[in-house]
């Protein structure tokens, strides 16, 4: 048990359902009605996005590992509770395991499965660092699971992929905002422009919103600004390293949130619960597992 919590830590598993809110909101943008829903395909994404996402975080602590030796120490390959030999191997079976499983999705999936894969290790080899190509890639990785859930039904890909700006955009700045996580720096500009962000994400949503479901995007929008800005207040008031790991985690266990009331344009109430579900999960997870 202590063997699979350490490898639960690596993976960042709280995360995983927060990919998997992608999946399902796209899914929401591709067949707009729960009875059109093809449930074998949209198993297999889940699955797949969870895959991508492990991949990608334990990779990103793999290419770390001298940095948290200094700074994070107790994180499961600098704490020696996994080997990093392990840690390798486990990367390749899941990005493998995702990429096999899309194939059998559509050919389609498959191709923005490589192009996510591809990304994931740009990022975490090359752009991590990079000031501002790190973030728009971290962001352009989560914009193009999005896309991996809408197509579920290829043919609404070209009607809906500018949605995927939404995601981008916030977790850029998530991911820009996470920067500050460490040291006894202040970061106020990084701390508005997440705050900024967070409005502009909310504007575009509710400019999705439909007559029969304006109210209800107005809500789940409304739900989504409240949530993530309980973590960033006290960040604004104090933007040092202790808040603002707060406020990323916040926003991070957030993004279902916004997952939701994209789908909410779409499917109505329906669709924000089965997407908030992910949310919910991902919060319970939280409590046990660090998220950033």
């Amino acid at each position: 048990m202590t063997k699979l919590k350490a490898y639960l830590e690596l993976i960042r598993f709280p995360n995983l359902f927060t990919a998997m809110a992608d999946i399902m909101a796209g899914g929401w943008i591709a067949y707009g009605i729960w009875s059109h829903f093809h449930f074998i395909p949209l198993f297999s994404l889940l699955i797949a996005s969870a895959c991508f996402y492990a991949m990608g975080i334990a990779l990103n602590d793999y290419m770390d590992y001298p940095l948290d030796k200094l700074e994070r120490p107790e994180r499961p390959l600098p704490s020696g509770r996994i080997a990093r030999s392990n840690a390798l191997t486990l990367i390749c079976i899941l990005g493998m395991s995702g990429l096999v499983i899309t194939f059998f999705v559509h050919w389609v999936s498959f191709f923005i499965a490589c192009t996510l894969v591809a990304l994931i290790c740009l990022y975490d080899t090359f752009l991590k660092k990079h000031y501002l190509f790190g973030p728009i890639c971290m962001g352009s990785c989560r914009g193009l699971n999005l896309l991996l859930g809408i197509s579920l039904l290829p043919s609404q890909l070209p009607k809906f992929w500018w949605i995927s700006f939404i995601g981008l955009v916030y977790i850029s700045v998530v991911t820009a905002l996470a920067r500050g996580e460490v040291g006894d720096a202040l970061y106020p500009k990084r701390v508005w422009m997440m705050s900024f962000a967070i409005l502009v994400c909310s504007v575009a949503v509710m400019c999705l919103g439909r007559g029969d479901t304006l109210l209800a995007t107005f809500i789940t929008v409304s739900v989504f600004f409240l949530w993530t800005f309980r973590g960033i207040y006290p960040s604004l008031k104090k933007p040092d390293a202790v808040h603002i790991r707060k406020a990323v985690g916040t926003c991070i266990i957030g993004l279902p949130l916004l997952d939701a009331a994209i789908a909410t344009t779409f499917g109505g109430m329906t669709a924000w619960l089965t997407v908030f579900a992910f949310m919910l999960i991902s919060y319970a997870w939280s409590h046990v597992f660090s998220v950033t």
